[in-house]
């Protein structure tokens, strides 16, 4: 194991860390070790950092930084590279950057279904046993493909046998701690790392203040529109068009997704922000990296995994893009 976290000193530490559930318990199970660190999420639904993200830490002015579970472009990188020292702890599919350390086992050819999050990956680098935070970690990007995966469903079945829950308990944890951002909660979540490091059971979570009336508010928004009017574009291909306050075009693409695992779906979501459009992509994408690099080649935001990207793209290039991404995916 790479030793650069063990013995470090330093006056102001930054944990820059994912807005979902992922991010939030690979953020604690750092904290549990580093617990002197700042947190903060960049804005959510952009995977780099911008200009309001990078005042504030250039008001924190750290020296050193800890990301986790955000596969920052290079331009976001080397701006926090201005500062100190930078550890990456990560299991997105992305280009290896230079810094202190960058710990993603994925980018270095081990399988994905050995790391289902990064909580996985930074509890295997600090020696930790699978616990709650792993799990959570697990459940919030993998929900119920992770009983497709033999490895961590085996660890799991046996914390949820001490916990005394079944997987939809995990699940619901996961549903709990997303709503934060889906309802655009930014300050809760740079907080909820704190709480969640000293947690040790599933029930805990599900008794935080607030999240379960968060829940029920979103789910009536994500049946609507999982619901709604879906076109096929191309071979395979189905679109859906979304008008949502809310951030739920994952859970939504999601949802199309699994139910009809022999098409790729992609979604669409212009009202969350103005001026900016979310797209999602989900299903059996051949060629995710390649779709993901394109698009950074663009200069849009993207981000994503095996069988998942998402990007942030102007408004105004929605139509041309969605084209674009229909051509590579039937390529």
């Amino acid at each position: 194991m790479d030793n650069s976290l063990n013995d470090l000193k330093y006056e102001k530490g930054l944990l820059i860390h994912h807005w979902d559930t992922d991010g939030m318990s690979s953020a604690a199970l750092i904290l549990k070790k580093l617990s002197d660190l700042e947190t903060l999420t960049p804005s959510i639904g952009n995977y780099y950092l911008n200009e309001g993200d990078r005042d504030r830490i250039n008001e924190i002015d750290p020296d050193i930084i800890i990301v986790a579970d955000m596969a920052l472009p290079e331009e976001s990188i080397g701006f926090l590279n201005q500062f100190s020292d930078v550890f990456i702890f990560d299991h997105h599919l992305q280009e290896k950057h230079d810094v202190k350390l960058h710990h993603n086992p994925v980018i270095y050819g081990k399988s994905p279904k050995r790391y289902p999050s990064a909580s996985w990956v930074v509890g295997e680098y600090f020696n930790h046993e699978p616990n709650l935070l792993t799990v959570l970690g697990a459940f919030g990007d993998r929900e119920d493909k992770l009983k497709e995966n033999g490895y961590a469903i085996e660890v799991i079945e046996q914390l949820m046998d001490r916990w005394d829950v079944d997987f939809e308990d995990l699940l619901r944890c996961a549903e709990y701690l997303d709503s934060l951002y889906k309802l655009g909660n930014r300050f809760e979540i740079e907080q909820m790392p704190h709480q969640l490091k000293d947690l040790e059971s599933p029930g805990e979570v599900l008794n935080i203040e607030g999240l379960k009336e968060n829940v029920e508010k979103l789910k009536s928004a994500v049946e609507k529109e999982a619901h709604g009017n879906i076109e096929e574009i191309g071979k395979n291909v189905l679109f859906k068009e979304m008008e949502s306050p809310f951030n739920i075009i994952s859970t939504v693409t999601r949802k199309i997704a699994w139910s009809r695992e022999d098409k790729i779906v992609i979604v669409s979501n212009c009202k969350f922000k103005e001026g900016e459009c979310q797209v999602y992509i989900r299903g059996p994408i051949p060629n995710s990296e390649e779709i993901i690099d394109k698009a950074k080649e663009e200069g849009y935001s993207a981000g994503g995994k095996e069988d998942v990207v998402g990007m942030v793209i102007p408004t105004s290039d929605k139509d041309e893009f969605l084209k674009d991404i229909v051509k590579q995916l039937e390529e």
